[in-house]
């Protein structure tokens, strides 16, 4: 056998052999979680240059969006199926309708009637206390009372009042003083006799009943509100809440001076922000409103279509799809076109520069009303945090004038009933500013009002008295925010 002729074959078998293991090492290494070694040198291999190496990347050729809306380890931003998909969250409510398009609700639910469900509002009751955080990556996380959440996330409770300290605020708790007895049953009537008073054993005339339903614990309660005379800090004027502002011990319905900063709520002169300590009344832009308080910066208030936060209610608004409406139902007998409203429909069409006339021509006592009404027909409500525009043809001044004597009156109302008027009839006032902002893209005057309660619809009523410089009043738009106004 000739030895040499067999060494080279066999040898070059041997380099083959040695090669491929050390191929298949190299390939072990490249799949490492450092991203393989190459030469010695540690490389990260990243295609898409988002920070992810590849083989931890879902997306390796696309930037990742950080959001996998439907949990199936792939990227939103590769994901074909969401890509291509009509119900990203899969609640069967498509994208373009779905007030939570990542986070499936397929009942829709929207306690504040605002742009988002329940499911992916931060504020679900529109109350301006926060119940949820965003994550920023379509999911959301509950805040819980504890630490600062809303006490009764899906009850409107600005006060967060709570009686009995269990982290569920007054507005929804079953049993609002803790003492283990329901307010109410199931059908609504009553079964706590002290529901703002803690009595468990329910003692009523020390255990001898005397037929008023009233337990022995709130019998003495001068103002009726279910707490005795003897806790209670407003004991003639019904506050069953307590609230208490400024913690004195005197309860706000009854405080001369509710934040407790000096300065009396009515006086000479009265608290510029009665419900704001701000003992300097410090109020830069002149308008009557504290700046501690104040929402809107006259000089720099703005409505607009677009690109500003107040916009007029419209009816080609699809959010708000606003109707205009008349009522001269308490206008004299006999006044005939002297008290209407001549097109109602030019404040909520998308001319801008036409208006509704207001006419009440012959009334000199303010007993002749004629009513004009903006309203949100789509369900959607605004948020309470807010500052109402009406855009008049008049002058700013006269108007100022005439609405201070009461000759108009504004009004937010939800869902028919009044949460706020001019006036201040039974509700919190409203406060009057002169501003002037665009519209339409041309400078009109507009008077604009603060308020605190959520509407869906504001009213104009005109009512001139003896002494009223104006006959007639033009409306031009009625403008508000769809998001909560903060202070400048």
């Amino acid at each position: 056998m000739n030895t040499t002729t067999m060494s080279l074959p066999l040898g070059l078998m041997l380099a083959l052999f040695l090669g491929l293991v050390g191929c298949r090492a190299n390939s072990g290494d490249l799949s490492s979680t450092d991203g393989g070694t190459v030469a010695g040198d540690t490389q990260v291999f990243d295609s898409d240059g988002d920070g992810i190496p590849d083989n931890q990347d879902s997306c390796p050729a696309t930037v990742n969006q950080g959001v996998d809306a439907d949990a199936d380890g792939i990227d939103d931003a590769c994901d074909t199926d969401i890509l291509n998909s009509d119900d990203v969250d899969g609640d069967g409510i498509l994208n373009g309708a779905d007030n939570c398009p990542t986070v499936a609700n397929a009942d829709q639910s929207n306690v504040d009637r605002d742009l988002y469900g329940d499911a992916c509002d931060t504020d679900s009751d529109g109350d301006g206390v926060a119940d949820k955080t965003d994550n920023g990556d379509g999911t959301f996380s509950t805040i819980v009372a504890g630490s600062g959440g809303d006490n009764c996330p899906l009850t409107a409770n600005q006060g967060q009042s709570d009686l009995d300290g269990d982290n569920i605020g007054d507005a929804c708790d079953t049993d609002t003083d803790g003492d283990g007895v329901n307010n109410v049953d199931g059908n609504g009537d009553k079964l706590d006799n002290c529901p703002l008073v803690a009595n468990p054993g329910q003692e009523d005339n020390n255990g001898v009943s005397d037929g008023d339903g009233i337990g022995d614990a709130c019998e003495s309660d001068d103002d009726s509100d279910g707490i005795p005379n003897s806790t209670d800090n407003c004991p003639s004027t019904a506050n069953p809440g307590q609230e208490d502002l400024d913690s004195d011990g005197v309860g706000d319905v009854c405080d001369a001076d509710t934040d407790g900063d000096g300065i009396a709520d009515v006086g000479m002169p009265s608290d510029n922000c009665p419900l704001v300590p701000n003992s300097n009344q410090a109020d830069t832009d002149g308008d009557g409103i504290g700046d501690a308080c104040d929402l809107v910066n006259d000089a720099q208030y703005a409505c607009a279509v677009s690109g500003e936060q107040y916009s007029p209610m419209l009816a080609s608004d699809t959010d708000i799809q606003a109707i205009a409406s008349k009522d001269r139902s308490d206008c004299l007998l006999g006044l005939g076109l002297l008290c209407d409203v001549d097109a109602p429909g030019n404040v909520v069409d998308d001319d801008l520069e036409n208006s509704a006339t207001m006419l009440n021509g012959v009334d000199l006592l303010g007993l002749s009303t004629v009513h004009l009404r903006v309203a949100a027909t789509s369900g959607f409500a605004y948020p309470g945090s807010n500052a109402i525009g009406i855009a008049f043809n008049e002058s700013p001044q006269l108007l100022q004038a005439d609405l201070f004597g009461g000759n108009l009156v504004v009004r937010t109302l939800l869902n028919g009933v009044i949460q706020e008027e001019s006036t201040g009839t039974g509700v919190l006032d409203l406060d009057l500013l002169g501003a002037s902002g665009l519209l339409g893209g041309a400078d009109k005057n507009f008077l604009v009002f603060q308020t605190d309660r959520r509407f869906d619809s504001v009213e104009v009523s005109f009512a001139p008295s003896l002494l009223s410089l104006l006959n007639e009043v033009n409306v031009q738009a009625v403008c508000a925010s769809k998001t909560d106004v903060t202070l400048p």
